[in-house]
């Protein structure tokens, strides 16, 4: 089951139902954003990936929010920070441990034009859209692609 712009929809009817009111305002900013984007596209709708790279986005926006706001002792918009970012990171797939890419990686490689980083990380990227650390992988994909 993915990620579909429905299924936040339907959260978020659920969620003003329940009067729960820190996930309304977390669903209404992701479906936002996810408007934003398709105006940006003229319309056109948003696959799984980029339902992913929002959620994404906004996770590492409450991770700022929330550096900023211990550096200021903020206690009360640390715990409202984190609270979002676990309700957001129910959204986001499970990312790939370090084992789990570095084996996609050398699968990848191994196949039919996996010979340089850009074509493997565009592999990675198609097939496992949001679920993998860019930097990471790049470094995996260039220590294997040295071992060759």
């Amino acid at each position: 089951m993915g990620l579909t712009e429905g299924q936040l929809a339907e959260d978020l009817t659920r969620a003003m139902k329940a009067r729960d009111m820190p996930r309304v305002y977390v669903l209404r900013g992701l479906l936002t954003a996810v408007k934003h984007v398709k105006v940006e596209r003229r319309g056109a709708d948003l696959v799984e990936a980029d339902l992913v790279q929002l959620v994404r986005r906004e996770i590492r926006k409450r991770e700022e929010a929330e550096e900023f706001a211990v550096r200021g002792g903020r206690a009360d918009a640390v715990a409202q920070n984190r609270n979002e970012r676990t309700i957001l990171e129910a959204y986001a797939p499970a990312p790939l441990d370090a084992a789990a890419l570095e084996r996609v990686i050398r699968e990848i490689a191994a196949a039919e034009g996996g010979g340089s980083i850009g074509a493997i990380m565009s592999a990675l990227r198609a097939r496992h859209p949001g679920r993998f650390d860019g930097r990471q992988a790049s470094e995996l994909a260039r220590r294997v692609l040295a071992e060759a």
